[in-house]
């Protein structure tokens, strides 16, 4: 009996407890600010955040407390008077922007929520003046003792029997010569002649030249430059050049269409049917040049390195027959397996051509 009197007791003063808690959560106040806008003017981005504080006056009767302050960008921080604001004395909210990497004009809100009757949004605003760029804005890849504008050269499209010329744009920002020594390039680039010495304080160009001829392929391709050099902070620098190889088919009238290559396949799809997992497959794919011209094969690419083609030549006169053998590997494979290969010509009414292989490959028991 005297435990269950003492349960209702303790559950009494919780209840009242809990009721004095809403009862004072409850309890809001006024807030004056002394101004709810902010322009800076003018803001140098080169000498960093400026801040500035709103004030406000608690003219209400109770305790004011900021629960929450959110700024509408990452550019500006907020900061606050996080101990309870008396009635009849001030408080404030200090909003800092950081000009770094902006420019122009800007208006930004911070909104500060509490317990007065509503909440309040101040603004900020001003007008950023970019700081004045030097050579290291202009020329940002870092390389040991020399900057570059951009660690690669993008040349675009070039078509496949054509030279394209791109630019590296280096600047020695050290106080000492270096010298590019020798430039380790794949076959289907070239450049300048080497040694080329950069003074200190000096920019550069070197032209780059790239020879879609040499490199038979299409699509993109990326080809890596080694440049060696004596800068003791990074003696050997690479670079990369990338260019998407396009095919070069004009526009063709329906009389020069008649006198084209042209080619022919005696079948499109081989179907091995059911192989076992590991079993090395091969076929043939014939084809003809039925067209008035030189038909020329660019390319045989296989979509999987389960499979590899082998073609005799690129050119065939009119009339003459060719071959792409063809092997499959199972292994690795399983159950139900299509690859493709696709043949690139110059034959303008089918510059790209689809084979299939299909297999049912046995399950490894």
């Amino acid at each position: 009996m005297k435990i269950s009197k003492i349960m209702k007791t303790i559950s009494l003063l919780l209840s009242i407890i809990a009721l004095s808690i809403v009862v004072n959560a409850q309890k809001t106040t006024t807030i004056e600010f002394e101004k709810l806008t902010h322009d800076y003017g003018t803001i140098h981005e080169e000498k960093g955040p400026v801040s500035y504080d709103f004030i406000f006056h608690n003219t209400g009767k109770e305790k004011y407390i900021i629960t929450k302050v959110d700024a509408s960008c990452g550019c500006t921080t907020p900061a606050y008077s996080e101990e309870p604001v008396k009635a009849g004395k001030t408080g404030f909210v200090r909003a800092t922007y950081d000009p770094a990497n902006l420019r122009g004009k800007f208006s930004k809100t911070i909104t500060v929520i509490g317990n007065s009757n509503s909440k309040i949004v101040l603004t900020i605003e001003g007008n950023v003046i970019p700081r004045p760029r030097s050579e290291l804005d202009d020329y940002p890849a870092l390389m040991g003792g020399l900057r570059f504008k951009v660690n690669h050269v993008v040349l675009g499209e070039v078509f496949e029997n054509e030279i394209d010329t791109g630019l590296i744009e280096v600047y020695n920002f050290g106080k000492t010569d270096i010298t590019i020594s020798s430039m380790r390039l794949p076959d289907c680039l070239r450049t300048e002649y080497t040694p080329i010495v950069l003074k200190a304080g000096e920019k550069r160009k070197i032209e780059v030249y790239f020879s879609a001829y040499i490199k038979e392929d299409l699509g993109y391709v990326f080809e890596r430059m080694q440049l060696q050099t004596d800068d003791p902070l990074m003696p050997e620098k690479e670079l990369i050049v990338v260019a998407n190889i396009i095919k070069n088919i004009k526009i063709l009238s329906e009389e020069e269409l008649k006198n084209t290559g042209s080619i022919q396949f005696d079948k499109k799809e081989v179907d091995f049917k059911k192989i076992k997992h590991g079993d090395v497959k091969f076929t043939e794919f014939k084809f003809m040049n039925t067209g008035t011209d030189q038909l020329v094969i660019y390319d045989t690419k296989t979509d999987c390195g389960c499979t590899a083609t082998t073609l005799g030549k690129m050119r065939y006169e009119p009339g003459e027959e060719g071959l792409i053998k063809v092997t499959f590997n199972s292994k690795g494979k399983n159950g139900s397996v299509q690859q493709s290969i696709t043949v690139t010509t110059n034959d303008p009414n089918n510059p790209e051509v689809f084979l299939l292989l299909r297999a049912n490959v046995e399950s490894i028991n």
